[in-house]
């Protein structure tokens, strides 16, 4: 009986929730028709912690051969960008005269004799996949372990004078460029400019870590702002000065109030030139979201805040949540009880007017737990 009743409720929910996309209101479909033309993006997100798992310490065949493997899944469920995180701890990805090698890809931080990053943009240019190069800015260190590591490296000194060092979540000591400093925006701009002009990457990508919580607590929201907006805008600049058609795109929290908190200028981005190409917000929320108030479209919601604010009209991506494929949860009831969540949720958006998608992360790609809910989308 459990297992009959659980397949019903299945059943009833996918309903609803597809019901729902069909009645979207006529101005989402004008919005959409509205909307730049642009190619449909259909990305993946390459992370650090993808890196880590499956291709670190590699020597180049391996790493050559597991690259290629790895583009032919995200061919395989149709999508045509790879986002690739080439710094994501104050580290390269490759020879970099800014940073030193990092070690979620080389263990011991030393050359492995070839260039990871050449080889991926490469073999992603011939398979036809875009490749946008994905920066964290500020980030030094995620946790006292690779605080430990950045430390051991002669670029700690050489970065001091404009560091912060700051307790995370269970007390882990973490390291980050103080946004304020203008020997920050420096060093996060050459670094960009040595990627773009070695380089033939169609983009630059930076994600939503900015003024994370502890690193600068006392700042009010108008003056974490007005610092990543120095820096925003600085690199704009040198991205367009060196080859113009390059994108430069920002993927924000998801939630437009936490955003903003945390330094990103997101009204001004979406209004003024000068600062993105496009953007794309991590909406990593289902639509069967239940609050104290009751049940609530958590995804169109955010979908919709987030379409309202984008006065330019510019490209407008979701990211979406592919880590959440199954995961049962208290409030985020829709993982657990469809596996139609993501194709779901890229024809909600594109309703709203969005332009293309984001999955976080690859991993994803090779578990057998989000195979029906990637065939769902890769067929709508």
């Amino acid at each position: 009986m459990k297992k009959r009743y659980k397949k019903i409720l299945t059943c009833l929910l996918t309903c609803i929730m597809l019901f729902s996309l069909l009645v979207i209101s006529p101005a989402a479909v004008i919005s959409a028709k509205a909307a730049p033309a642009v190619s449909n993006k259909k990305a993946c997100w390459i992370s650090f912690l993808d890196i880590e798992v499956l291709l670190k310490d590699k020597n180049e065949k391996d790493f050559r051969n597991k690259v290629s493997e790895m583009y032919d899944n995200v061919i395989k469920y149709g999508m045509n960008t790879v986002i690739v995180h080439v710094r994501a701890l104050g580290d390269a990805m490759y020879p970099s005269d800014y940073y030193p090698w990092a070690s979620y890809f080389i263990t011991d931080r030393t050359n492995p004799g070839y260039d990871p990053l050449q080889i991926m943009l490469d073999l992603a240019h011939q398979k036809n996949l875009k490749f946008e190069a994905w920066i964290n800015p500020y980030r030094l260190s995620r946790d006292s372990e690779s605080t430990a590591s950045f430390k051991a490296t002669p670029y700690y000194e050489l970065f001091r004078p404009f560091t912060i060092e700051y307790k995370a979540s269970a007390k882990q000591t973490c390291l980050v460029l103080d946004p304020a400093k203008q020997e920050t925006r420096d060093l996060i701009t050459n670094g960009v400019k040595e990627i773009v002009s070695k380089y033939d990457v169609d983009g630059i990508h930076f994600d939503d870590y900015f003024y994370v919580s502890g690193m600068a607590d006392n700042l009010n929201i108008e003056t974490k702002k007005a610092n990543v907006n120095a820096l925003v805008s600085q690199v704009y600049k040198a991205i367009k000065a060196i080859k113009p058609d390059c994108t430069f795109g920002i993927s924000p929290a998801g939630n437009p109030d936490n955003a903003r908190k945390q330094g990103a200028d997101i009204d001004t981005w979406l209004s003024t030139p000068g600062y993105i190409d496009y953007i794309m917000p991590q909406i990593y929320w289902s639509d069967i979201y239940v609050t104290s108030k009751g049940a609530e479209q958590m995804f169109t919601n955010r979908c919709t805040a987030w379409q309202k604010i984008n006065k330019q009209d510019l490209p407008i991506y979701v990211g979406l949540a592919l880590y959440q494929v199954g995961a049962k949860s208290k409030t985020d009831l829709g993982w657990a009880t469809s596996d139609t969540n993501l194709a779901y949720q890229y024809l909600t958006a594109k309703q709203l007017g969005y332009d293309g998608y984001a999955l976080f992360r690859y991993q994803w790609l090779e578990k057998d737990i989000a195979t029906q809910e990637l065939n769902h989308l890769k067929d709508y």
